[in-house]
């Protein structure tokens, strides 16, 4: 099998790699965390200005159609750099809704200004009963008016319009547009673990376009995402264990490197299996094409593997850190933040591993 990159891909990865190597260490990362929405407004700039928000997006809104190869490329690269810019919820959740759910005026009003990086958009389709359930909706349209509620919508703080889902009067979850400015929407803003921000939505009547898309668009967009999630886990995971393995070959306790001792050894050996195990099952779940009846059951149980193996890699990460380990010192520390929120966005390890049990025996 050929895992090489072809010229366009290896053209996002440097530029993400450039990018972050010009504008990322810990303090960095640290000051654009503490910005008033959790990232710096110029990084996200300098990203619009390379191209690099057009990625996914057909080539008649600005961007170049990537597909599964192109995601993970430029979602690792990005978990590698541990970065703060908001491409899983601005761009492949909300922006992927728009281009596979929204009508042609929709798109073409949207996609070209999400690609420039001059509007914002959030998905919100979490409800506070339905916990991982993206298909328990409680939210009710009547016509284009919506009322209910929605949690934890990613982005939710800086968003121009939100995307919503919510049952109509004939019983079938749509998607509907509704812009932040919008009378009767009520926004309570927060930071997550890992110093990103989210909103909970209350909507009181409020005014909505509705889109032409539902279900299955918000599922196909779901599934993209957590690959995405899973190709950002797999370079968090990779710049944990190359920081840490840089630090056990000098880091001395009783007279010799700490590297030396065979039980961190052992825990070393384990922590790269799990690396490359996770690494292959994120090319095997790429390497789907999206006509394949088993790429939904493939790219759950990636998931599902690579969230528990992240979570275990970075708790090593970390205690091998020792006491500093836990700081936001180390770029380790403010990884595992990272880790520990998209370990559980949209499912938890457990949850993802009941889900794709059903489907394979299905």
């Amino acid at each position: 099998m050929n895992f090489d990159l072809n010229e366009e891909q290896a053209l996002l990865r440097n530029l993400i790699e450039k990018f972050a190597g010009e504008r990322y260490d810990p303090a960095k990362r640290l000051s654009y965390v503490r910005e008033t929405h959790g990232f710096c407004p110029k990084g996200w700039a300098t990203l619009a200005e390379t191209g690099l928000l057009a990625f996914p997006f057909a080539e008649e809104f600005g961007g170049f159609g990537g597909g599964s190869v192109e995601l993970i490329t430029v979602m690792e690269a990005m978990g590698r750099a541990v970065a703060v810019e908001p491409l899983l919820p601005v761009i492949l959740l909300a922006g992927g809704i728009i281009e596979n759910a929204g009508t042609d005026a929709q798109k073409a009003d949207w996609l070209p200004r999400l690609a420039t990086g001059e509007s914002m958009a959030s998905l919100a389709c979490g409800e506070h009963e339905a916990r991982f359930n993206q298909d328990r909706v409680a939210t009710r349209a009547t016509g284009a008016v919506l009322n209910g509620a929605k949690q934890m919508a990613l982005g939710g703080s800086f968003a121009d319009v939100f995307v919503i889902s919510a049952i109509d009067e004939t019983g079938a979850m749509g998607l509907f547009l509704v812009r932040a400015d919008a009378p009767g929407l009520g926004r309570r803003n927060y930071r997550m673990t890992d110093g990103s921000s989210a909103t909970d939505l209350t909507l009181n009547n409020v005014p909505a376009e509705r889109m032409a898309g539902g279900q299955q668009a918000l599922d196909d967009v779901l599934l993209d995402a957590r690959l995405a999630i899973c190709a950002e886990l797999v370079g968090l995971m990779t710049m944990m264990f190359d920081a840490t393995l840089d630090y056990i070959k000098t880091r001395r306790q009783f007279g010799q490197q700490i590297g030396a001792f065979q039980a961190i050894q052992h825990r070393m050996a384990d922590n790269y299996a799990r690396l490359e195990l996770s690494r292959s099952q994120l090319y095997r779940a790429a390497a789907t094409r999206r006509e394949d009846a088993g790429r939904a059951a493939a790219i759950t149980g990636s998931k599902a593997y690579i969230s528990a193996n992240a979570m275990a890699l970075g708790e090593d990460a970390v205690q091998l850190h020792g006491g500093i380990g836990t700081t936001e010192e180390l770029m380790v520390g403010q990884a595992f933040k990272r880790v520990m929120l998209l370990a559980s966005l949209l499912g938890d390890s457990d949850w993802e591993l009941r889900r794709y049990e059903a489907m394979a025996a299905a």
